[in-house]
């Protein structure tokens, strides 16, 4: 099969903020963005990591989460969330990829006797031989439903209050019209008329319908996700999972690696969302929630596009311009699309620093930062229907990025024994290079028999760099100028095969993964304040895995195992050094069981995952950042493992998600002194363990035109130090309460005011300040929903802000940083004749490009 290659998309920029001591811990707020962006507005949030991702898979996913004081491994979990994805860390490269496929659907349309169309009517798939559930869908506000469906025949079972329940046998495919017939109960002449149920769960998670709900306008993709429960969308468009840190995202089976993907699916396009808490081990050990976003089918050939434009400003102006264009014919489709995007940020420092070393030694910086980064990209696909069951395809992306910034007027004050001893004017200037990046993907899925087949292959390589220099200028301490280089270059082949068998009442599925990855890196300070740094590090990974799922009645159980296998060889100037070479070889077991009755629904699920070292928290350089803050890998990290309970229980518009996690040998981002030096060093190490408990309670009721949203979440972290020479510090509980309010003013205008407050907590050796956000949003569609105009306001009243306290051996930090999330915005999307993609594919290694 002709390979085509395509582009994943780096949405890794380093650190937006050039912090350039404490970029490595991210707090973000995504709202209703698209995943696409909030991955590249997180990876300019972190200097640590080159954040990757395929644009084409990401793009129909939003993001709705807060991060607060996390690394950019756990940032990316977070706004991954539930979504399908995974995320794999290969040196200072994350990946982040979807997986899922349908090939084909049960269409048709539901009227009442009257010919109007019946709205939030339950269609349910059923198997022809036991009569056991296959999928399910709802209706829209023309009666019309999508549902894919791999089976041949399936009868369909229509259901709505205030009418009788109909059941027919169909093939698959276009049904035509259903009609139902009223089944109305009049109490002392009053019509008593129930509300559709919009939140149920589904196959894996908690599923969100949006096809039949007031969200089917709102506008974007990102601007759903924003309006999931227990999902965070920061304004930068970087999505979280309460609990569970960044998911995978999929759309129709395909995986989300830009988050501007989210940005380009319109809301009136989307039929459902399925948040997944518990990943099952079909998915990489990394990932602890996945988001699966599946659309509704468009009919038609010919030509369809869709442009889709953005402007905002914060302190500074930038904007997006997307164009896409689609060509379908018989069983054949050619996808192409161009994009480009100018992104300003900043953030205004106070970093505060107190060692105890050899004297107390207390520096205070101001340092206000800019920062600017420019992308753009292209991306080709073509997929081929060989039948209703099978089919295949291929795509190719490429994308270059730069990015540059700086401070000019940052200073330090210099304090010892009491006493300012100094004062530095410090001025920094960062050009960044994200460039080229090619990604290529080769994909299968189809059905042999009874046989389900879904084969992937990709490959993928990218360079990237910085330079930096520095220059410290002093009346009272020596001035020095320091400059820095840092180079990378890393590639990776994959291919993943996924098989499935009807087996007694349910379904087996094994399937396999190989990954091949090298990743070369190297650093040099010119003034050798610090060591000069060259590495290497090849890494093969096989993995392997069995589920089999069933249904019985009301009750469904799941239960897998996965095995990975993986062979990392670390070369340091080109010598094989034997301590940091790994060899991994590890068993994840997972299990669920879920019910369903009526309004009723419960899961509960144990999974054990793991997280290993990203190649940039292994590296063996020391980066310098001021005279007094260093930074860098370690070699000797090992990974953690996380075992997880986590429960799910909803009751119509009432829902509760609980959960316990205990972590072995957790990796914290600590401070201690840089050989025995009055001069602080950050990197992670491995801690003892970790527990965690989490507890969320949502409530989406519905009044006609005013429809909110209510949150309240709980979390609370245990650390064990022992054995560490840092502080040990109380276990502070963490609260987030939310209110979303949805206002349909019209059938084309919509008003959102959404409201958020958390308290402080203690995550880690960091204790977090409280902050608050509200944020507005107005949207008007226009020429039957082909054009939309959105404005919107973010953080009115500027108290999204970042503040923390973080305890190391001998060191304490604080931050004071507002990273002008106070912004005004307006977006404008145009499509005619709007299709889905048949491009099915998922990409291979997709954890691996998270790392890389």
């Amino acid at each position: 099969m002709k390979r085509l290659r395509y582009i994943m998309l780096l949405a890794g920029l380093m650190s937006l903020s050039l912090q350039t001591i404490y970029a490595q811990r991210i707090t973000r707020s995504f709202r209703n963005t698209s995943m696409s962006e909030a991955l590249t507005i997180l990876a300019k949030s972190t200097k640590d990591y080159h954040i990757n991702f395929m644009y084409d898979e990401l793009e129909d996913f939003t993001v709705t989460t807060s991060i607060v004081k996390r690394t950019a491994p756990d940032a990316i979990r977070q706004i991954m969330g539930f979504y399908p994805m995974k995320m794999t860390i290969d040196g200072e490269n994350i990946f982040v990829e979807c997986t899922q496929k349908t090939p084909t659907k049960m269409i048709g349309r539901i009227v009442d006797a009257h010919r109007r169309p019946v709205d939030f009517a339950n269609v349910a798939l059923l198997n022809v031989r036991d009569s056991s559930l296959i999928n399910g869908g709802v209706t829209n506000e023309n009666g019309q439903f999508v549902i894919p469906c791999e089976a041949r025949k399936a009868i369909v079972r229509v259901s709505c209050v205030g009418y009788i329940t109909t059941s027919n046998t169909y093939n698959i495919g276009k049904i035509g019209t259903i009609v139902l017939h009223e089944n109305t109960i009049n109490l002392k002449g009053v019509k008593v008329k129930a509300m559709r149920q919009n939140i149920k769960l589904g196959k894996e998670g908690m599923l969100v319908d949006i096809e039949h709900s007031e969200l089917n306008k709102i506008g974007t993709a990102t601007d759903v996700l924003r309006e999931m429960p227990r999902v965070d969308v920061s304004s930068d468009g970087t999505v979280n999972v309460f609990a569970k840190g960044s998911p995978l995202i999929y759309i129709n089976n395909r995986q989300v690696n830009d988050l501007k993907e989210l940005h380009q699916l319109k809301s009136d396009n989307i039929k459902n969302v399925e948040i997944v808490t518990a990943p099952g081990a079909k998915y990489n050990a990394e990932i602890k929630s996945v988001i699966r976003i599946r659309t509704i089918r468009r009919q038609g050939e010919g030509w369809s596009g869709e442009n889709y434009t953005t402007t905002k400003f914060n302190k500074w102006w930038g904007g997006s311009q997307y164009l896409s264009s689609t060509y379908r014919t018989g069983k054949a489709e050619v996808f192409g699309e161009l994009w480009g995007t100018t992104t300003p940020g900043g953030e205004d420092n106070v970093v505060s620093t107190e060692i105890n070393g050899t004297k107390n030694i207390f520096i205070e910086q101001t340092s206000p930062i800019k920062y600017r980064s420019k992308g753009t990209g292209a991306k080709v696909a073509f997929a081929y229907s060989i039948d209703d069951s099978n089919t295949f395809g291929l795509s190719y992306e490429n994308q270059y990025g730069s990015g540059n910034g700086g401070t000019t007027d940052s200073y330090q004050k210099i304090m010892e024994d009491g006493v300012q001893t100094a004062f530095v004017n410090e001025a920094t200037n960062i050009s960044d290079c994200f460039s080229p990046v090619h990604n290529a993907n080769a994909y299968y899925v189809g059905k042999i028999g009874k046989l389900g087949v879904d084969f992937n292959a990709t490959y993928f390589w990218k360079k990237n760099g910085r330079t930096m220099s520095i220059k410290e200028s002093s009346a009272d301490i020596e001035s020095r100028d320091v400059h820095t280089r840092n180079r990378q270059h890393s590639d990776m082949a994959a291919a993943k095969l996924i098989l499935s068998y009807p087996v007694w009442k349910g379904a087996l599925s094994v399937g396999s993964e190989f990954i091949s990855s090298r990743i070369r890196g190297e650093y040099a300070n010119a003034e050798q304040y610090v060591d000069a740094s060259n590495t290497k590090i090849n890494e093969q990974s096989i993995a392997g895995f069995a589920e089999y799922g069933l249904k019985f009645g009301a009750f469904s159980a799941n239960a897998g195992v996965r095995y990975e296998y993986v062979k990392s060889d670390y070369y340091y100037f080109g010598e094989l050094q034997t301590e940091p070479s790994r060899r991994y070889s590890d068993w994840f077991p997972s299990a669920s069981m879920s019910w369903n009755s009526g309004k009723w629904a419960l899961q509960l699920a144990y999974t054990c995952k793991t997280r290993r070292p990203s190649y940039n928290s292994l590296r063996d350089e020391v980066q310098y950042d001021n005279r007094y803050t260093y930074e860098g890998g370690n070699p000797y990290l090992r990974p953690c493992i996380t075992n997880n309970v986590d429960l799910n229980v909803a009751y119509d518009w009432l829902s509760l998600n609980a959960g316990y996690n205990y972590i072995d040998k957790p990796m914290v981002w600590v401070a201690t002194l840089y050989q025995g030096k009055d001069i602080v060093f950050l990197r992670n190490v491995n801690f003892n363990n970790s527990q965690d408990v989490y507890v969320s309670i949502v409530a989406s009721p519905r009044f006609g035109w005013y429809n909110p949203m209510a949150e309240i979440d709980y979390t609370q972290s245990f650390l064990c130090t022992d054995g560490f020479d840092v502080n040990k510090l109380s276990n502070r509980p963490c609260f987030n309460f939310r209110l979303n309010n949805r206002f349909n003013i019209t059938s084309t205008l919509k008003a959102f005011l959404n409201m958020r407050y958390k308290t402080g907590r203690l995550n880690d050796l960091q204790k977090t300040k409280s902050f608050a956000r509200v944020d507005m949003k107005f949207t008007k569609s226009f020429l039957n929903d082909a054009l939309v105009i959105g404005v919107y306001a973010n953080d009115l009243f500027k108290t999204d802000t970042e503040q923390w306290t973080m305890y190391g051996s001998h060191t304490v930090m604080e931050k004071d940083c507002y990273g002008y999330e106070r912004c005004v915005g307006m977006s404008l999307s145009y499509n005619f004749n709007a299709t889905k993609s048949k491009y099915k594919g998922t990409g291979a290694g997709n954890a691996e490009k998270s790392r890389l």
